[in-house]
């Protein structure tokens, strides 16, 4: 496992904007099954046929992510007493977050431990990181970085159908370069785990969907 000060000087390499992204994309295998095609290997995607990606799920289960070996760090609590039960929250927070997000796509559940889903996509993982920053650290010195706030974690997409993983990445970010005033996507002076929380479900939603955006749709076929 990588440590929290490898993770953080990966996030120096992203943008200075509050997001999360995919910085590593694992190489992914068919869970108890046959070996899949060569091209695989490596990429941390599984290819359905001629290098196409897995798509279309019929539906998404999500099972709350560990934490039993995440980090946490800075402002996540009002009080030491209540860290415990503000971490142990975390992963349910994210379900919800993430079964917001992923519902664009296809029918999404949140699952418990012992529910094996038959038909679409199981989205599990693990919290690597979570550090609330410093509000103020923000207030003072935000827009050189101090008191950002950080997140990271592990992701695995499994096609419960067909036994294999088609999706394995991490996900890392948090609010960098913001001020006290904050944006809406990053806390300012306030809790900044929800929104790097949110923002990681956003992100893992449009990594996965072919065109989130709808970039170059067109109300007309005339070309000019």
């Amino acid at each position: 496992m990588q440590s929290v000060l490898a993770l953080l000087a990966r996030s120096l390499l992203l943008c200075s904007c509050a997001d999360t992204f995919v910085y590593k994309t694992d190489g992914a295998t068919a869970g108890g099954t046959a070996a899949i095609d060569a091209k695989d290997y490596g990429s941390g995607i599984h290819m359905i046929t001629c290098g196409v990606g897995a798509h279309d799920p019929k539906a998404i289960y999500i099972r709350p992510f560990c934490i039993d070996n995440a980090t946490f760090t800075g402002d996540e609590a009002a009080s030491e007493g209540e860290m415990p039960i503000r971490n142990a929250l975390v992963p349910v927070s994210f379900a919800g977050s993430l079964k917001e997000s992923l519902e664009k796509m296809a029918p999404a559940r949140i699952i418990a431990d012992n529910e094996t889903p038959r038909i679409g996509w199981l989205v599990e993982g693990d919290f690597r990181a979570v550090d609330g920053g410093s509000p103020l650290g923000r207030f003072f010195a935000g827009h050189f970085g101090a008191g950002r706030s950080f997140i990271a974690m592990h992701v695995k997409i499994t096609d419960v159908e067909k036994g294999a993983v088609v999706y394995e990445f991490d996900v890392a970010g948090g609010s960098r370069l913001q001020g006290p005033a904050g944006t809406i996507r990053a806390s300012g002076l306030g809790k900044a785990t929800p929104f790097d929380l949110e923002n990681a479900a956003e992100r893992i939603y449009l990594v996965l969907s072919p065109n989130a955006h709808r970039f170059g749709s067109r109300s007309s076929v005339a070309l000019r």
